[in-house]
């Protein structure tokens, strides 16, 4: 511009490069003079009502304070000495916030940016916005165009003309503001006469802060539960946060980001930030700062998606959850090379290679048991007859004598009550007879009493056996080999999947050069679809961002956007389109989506490969554990086989029959189909020698019976009636002779 060409700050003539942003107040140009520096020009209209605030701002040295907020440094003037604007820092190297918070933009413009990025930016967002209010200042004008991000995570604010600052006793206000980032207690007012205060910041700063976490959503776009429709400004007035525990009438977007996947100090500070009782008090940087620590230490790379990392609070991968439901990735690896590779395991052919068959090895090597069986173990003792018994025996033999007396006084009495004149002597006699013979045959019931020992006993081994066997850690072990063969098959596609990669995408080229393109044209720049600040923040939170978005989906799921702002959208979607030019020859789009694509499966495939290590190693110790568990050394167990013991020893003495321990069956396990061979009954007499013998019952149980080898049916237990298994049980097909299937008992 003519009239820009003699430019004066602080007397020194400055020299102007091209124009490099324009905006509703002025445009900014780089000054050639002063690499590094850049000039805002105020329009006509807004110079004269700026002049007093700019000057109090550059006389108060705001910019030698803070590095990272672009502040006034000198005052501009023609060679009239007429204001014109000021000079200010250049920020270069930084992009726009949103262009981080958009998943699609992201993998344009931050395409290594994980996570752990958005965390970092987001702690440093909130320093920049302390240092802003340690200095003095309000930011008030708070919108996703005036915080910028470098490659580094390092944040910069800009637009500081607009800022709110004290000087010289007079206080200059912020008269603009953004309704998605203005707090609920400014709504729908004036800001022309409101002195802002730093609370007013912290609601902005807790909205810019939630975009960032959770990929752009806005805290307050979701699906009101109440009649009618609610914009977003009216949604922040009354305290509706789409995402809070309180009863707010408002459902988030399908698939977000729930408080739930963040740390426990950061939920509570947006809580707070969007409750009611933010207005007096809500989250300071200072406060953000520490909760986004506590996020920043709690991330944990995905099993799943090495790209992908999520807090250790969370129950599972969000990133995974919402790339399930829209489609779209969340964030990728682009060079494969900065994914951590143990040397010697990259291949061209299949991407990550990880020796599975050795793997297989270990499961092979470490095979879990069919049925679980726990052998009786032996008494730790010979026993003798107990005292109890042979006193009762002892006594017993006096008793019995009497018994005898008894006998023969009962046949006498008996008589006399007949034959004598006076019966009544028979009676009496007749009674004592009775009593010696009770009395005397008492020396049976200690028998009784031993044999009812031996059975309690005996069946309190079988059901402490039954508990061990169904006890053993085989059910976690069998988890675990199940767990490492579907890591195995989720393994061996993704190299089915690397192989394939440029056979499949050369097979869809032109729709991937479509789907690229329609990506990059991103919905907040469709001037022709007349879409107000508010309708962009609820599209981008159904995540809506982008033109291809607005084609592969149905844009009216996203709140408040009915089918005339739909007509608009679709429109601009068309033009964007027919805007479009195949490319036949490979192009660097082309070799980078490919990239992408392989990038992807490699940190798929070292997510597997460590989940696999991981789990191996657990299968080892659960399996050694599997097949070392035999029960033998179980106090409980042990204390019932000595009682059995010392009940035979009496039982032997008294010269009765030992009843024995009905046997137990073995536990099967989930691999296990029938029943092994029946066995005798236990006794501690025939106790086995070693702690392996297994011991089943004597007859096979329905539940027991086992399938057919050859056609699956049901087999009968049968006994061979020749060849050299003569006289021996088996098991066969019940569909003989049709079918020949056996089974050896």
């Amino acid at each position: 511009m003519s009239a820009l060409d003699k430019l004066f700050a602080d007397g020194s003539t400055i020299e102007l490069g091209n124009r490099i942003g324009k905006g509703g107040e002025g445009e900014v140009f780089a000054v050639t003079s002063l690499p590094g520096f850049a000039l805002k020009a105020y329009l006509p209209g807004v110079v004269a009502s700026r002049e007093t605030k700019i000057r109090a701002m550059v006389s108060a040295n705001l910019h030698s304070k803070m590095a990272s907020v672009a502040f006034p440094t000198k005052v501009v003037v023609d060679k009239g000495g007429t204001f014109v604007g000021f000079l200010m820092r250049l920020v270069p190297d930084h992009k726009e916030i949103h262009e981080l918070q958009t998943p699609s933009s992201r993998l344009r413009h931050f395409p290594s940016a994980d996570y752990r990025f958005l965390v970092r930016t987001a702690v440093n967002v909130a320093k920049a916005f302390g240092q802003v209010h340690v200095a003095g200042c309000v930011i008030g004008d708070i919108n996703q165009r005036s915080i910028l991000v470098s490659d580094s995570a390092t944040v910069a604010l800009i637009d500081t003309d607009s800022f709110q600052v004290t000087q010289g006793g007079q206080q200059f206000l912020c008269v603009v503001g953004v309704p998605d980032y203005t707090p609920p207690e400014l709504q729908g007012q004036s800001l022309k006469t409101i002195v802002r205060t730093p609370n007013h910041d912290a609601f902005g700063l807790a909205v810019a802060i939630f975009q960032l976490l959770c990929m752009d959503r806005h805290p307050f776009a979701g699906r009101y539960k109440g009649s009618g429709d609610i914009t977003i400004e009216q949604a922040i007035k009354e305290f509706r946060f789409a995402y809070s525990s309180r009863d707010t009438k408002m459902d988030p977007p399908p698939a977000s980001v729930a408080l739930r996947d963040l740390s426990p100090k950061t939920a509570e500070n947006f809580e707070r930030a969007f409750s009611p009782n933010g207005v007096v008090s809500r989250p300071t940087p200072d406060q953000w700062i520490d909760a986004l620590t506590e996020l920043e230490t709690s991330l944990r790379p995905c099993t799943l998606n090495k790209a992908h990392h999520y807090s250790r609070f969370a129950s599972e991968c969000p990133w995974c959850r919402m790339e399930q439901a829209f489609g779209v990735p969340m964030f990728v690896v682009r060079d494969s090379t900065s994914i951590h590779i143990p040397k010697g395991l990259m291949n061209d052919t299949i991407g990550f290679s990880f020796n599975i068959g050795a793997i297989r090895a270990v499961l092979t090597s470490n095979p879990l048991p069919l049925q679980i069986a726990i052998a009786i173990p032996k008494p730790q003792r010979n026993y003798s007859t107990s005292n109890d018994v042979k006193n009762a025996q002892t006594s017993n033999g006096g008793w019995s004598l009497l018994a005898n007396v008894g006998k023969i006084g009962l046949a006498a009495s008996f008589i006399a009550m007949f034959a004598l004149p006076k019966g009544i002597f028979g009676v009496i006699g007749m009674a004592i007879s009775f009593f010696l013979i009770t009395i005397g045959g008492s020396s049976k019931s200690t028998g009784i009493d031993i044999g009812q020992k031996y059975n309690i006993a005996a069946e309190k081994v079988r059901s402490r056996i039954q508990f061990l066997q169904s006890n053993a850690p085989v059910t976690q072990a069998f988890a675990l080999k199940a767990e490492i063969e579907k890591k195995i098959s989720e393994y061996e596609k993704l190299v089915e999947d690397f192989k394939d990669i440029e056979k499949d995408y050369n097979s869809v080229r032109q729709k991937e050069q479509l789907d690229a393109y329609l990506s990059a044209h991103t919905i907040r720049g469709a001037k022709s679809a007349k879409l107000s600040v508010g309708d962009v923040a609820s599209l981008a939170s159904y995540s809506f961002t982008t033109a291809y978005d607005a084609k592969t989906r149905d844009v009216q799921s996203a709140y408040g956007i009915g089918p005339v702002k739909a007509g608009r959208i679709a429109a601009w979607v068309k033009s964007v389109e027919s805007r479009f030019q195949f490319r036949v020859q490979y192009t660097d789009a082309d070799r980078n989506a490919i990239q992408v694509k392989k990038a992807t499966i490699v940190s798929r495939q070292q997510g597997c490969a460590d989940s696999l290590n991981k789990l191996v190693e657990d299968y080892r110790k659960h399996a050694k554990a599997v097949n070392d568990y035999s029960g033998g050394n179980d106090v409980q167990l042990q204390q019932y086989v000595e009682e059995v013991a010392q009940a035979e020893a009496d039982l032997l003495f008294l010269k009765i029959a030992i009843p024995g321990i009905k046997p137990v069956p073995p536990h099967l396990t989930k691999a296990s189909s029938y029943q092994p061979t029946p066995q005798p009954r236990y006794s501690p007499r025939n106790a086995p020698k070693t702690s392996t013998s297994t011991y089943q019952a004597t007859a096979p149980s329905a539940s027991g019976t086992p399938s057919c080898p050859i056609c699956g049916s049901q087999m009968r237990y049968r006994t061979a009636k020749r060849g050299h298994r003569a006289g021996r049980p088996f098991w066969g097909c019940s569909r003989y002779p049709t079918c020949r299937g056996t089974r050896i008992v």
